[in-house]
């Protein structure tokens, strides 16, 4: 008897606007989104500005050290507030077209030329949206209702992400943050990471370097902790097997320091870890066709505070993969967009990105 035959999405969902729509309502604006790291704001007063599908959000510090994330729209007008990916203030935000204020808790407290008793000030506070940190990465919810707590969302991942906690992610540096613009629907990325058939055809820089990988498996046979083993006694995924940077803080053993383990935080985020650095990126969808990259280079305090410290054997090495992957991506973005094409197919390797579709499937097909 002929095996099953598992279909991939139809084309339509890569790259139509009513496909594009749904998951903007059903995906971005219910799920924990993962938007940074709680660094970026570490003054009260310092602020972020994100764009999840069609929403402007604010991320902010306040004075009692809270992180608090609202709209970013003015309740006079609905003017946007803050233009710029980023700032600080001392004590509020200003809305740049009548220059009403906003305390850092979204109060609103200035209103210039207009008398007090016209505006019911403590009803007109800036609309906020739901955020929660976990290890220093900082996620926001627009859902409408109260959603599950995130650590809830966290525990319900096929890749167990809340098991990483244990390499003291909590305490890690940013060391370099890259942004990069790709031409292709943010599912073709997320696909593309969980699946490495495709490993051994562009990314032979990767491969030699994680041999499990030359098989195109995601897993390495003999490990039960989901990680793969780096080759040549690296200790982290960067071309020169000697080079040498100070250990995360959880890390324990050989197994630990020569490995490498990912994780998919559905629906936007990419977890990877090795012994000595850690890269968070956040997806965040631009349109039907397109998305924008965020990956925040994280490593120990102590390498973050020598003086000579230096990044870029990392930097570069993981950035000649994400081009790898994303000219790939936009390939298949090309692809997917023809007449002809109704559906792909899932070989067995292929089981995890099956499993992230289904996921995505639940969410879209819910009322």
């Amino acid at each position: 008897m002929a095996p099953e035959i598992r279909k991939t999405l139809p084309g339509a969902a890569y790259h139509s606007a009513e496909s594009y729509a749904v998951d903007t309502e059903r995906v971005f604006y219910r799920n924990w989104v993962y938007v940074g790291r709680a660094e970026r704001i570490a003054r009260p007063g310092a602020w972020i500005r994100v764009e999840i599908a069609d929403e402007s959000i604010l991320v902010v510090r306040g004075k009692d050290e809270r992180i608090r994330a609202f709209y970013n729209v003015c309740r006079h007008r609905g003017s946007r507030i803050c233009d710029e990916e980023q700032g600080e203030v001392r004590t509020h935000l200003r809305c740049p077209y009548h220059a009403w204020g906003y305390a850092l808790d979204g109060t609103l407290v200035t209103t210039p030329m207009i008398d007090k008793d016209e505006i019911d000030r403590p009803s007109t506070s800036l609309w906020p949206v739901h955020v929660d940190v976990w290890e220093g990465f900082v996620f926001v919810n627009l859902s409408r209702e109260e959603p599950r707590p995130l650590l809830e969302h966290l525990a319900d991942q096929m890749d167990e992400p809340l098991k990483l906690a244990r390499f003291g992610l909590a305490d890690l540096q940013i060391g370099h943050v890259s942004t990069i613009e790709v031409q292709a629907n943010w599912k073709i990325i997320i696909e593309n990471y969980n699946e490495c058939l495709h490993c051994p055809t562009i990314h032979p820089e990767l491969v030699a370097m994680v041999p499990a990988y030359r098989k195109g498996s995601i897993f390495e046979e003999g490990r039960d902790d989901g990680g793969v083993s780096l080759a040549d006694g690296r200790t982290t995924v960067a071309q020169d097997p000697r080079l040498r940077l100070p250990l995360l803080p959880g890390v324990r053993g050989e197994d630990d320091a020569g490995a490498y383990f990912g994780a998919l935080v559905y629906p936007t985020m990419f977890l990877d870890v090795d012994g000595s650095a850690c890269l968070a990126t956040a997806v965040f969808p631009t349109g039907p066709q397109s998305c924008r990259l965020v990956t925040e280079y994280l490593f120990s305090p102590e390498a973050v505070g020598d003086p000579d410290f230096d990044p870029s054997p990392v930097v570069s090495f993981n950035e000649l993969v994400i081009q790898q992957d994303n000219d790939a991506c936009e390939r298949v973005q090309r692809g997917v967009t023809s007449r002809a094409f109704e559906n792909g197919v899932f070989p067995s390797k292929d089981g995890w990105v099956y499993e992230f579709d289904q996921r995505y499937l639940r969410d879209v097909e819910s009322v």
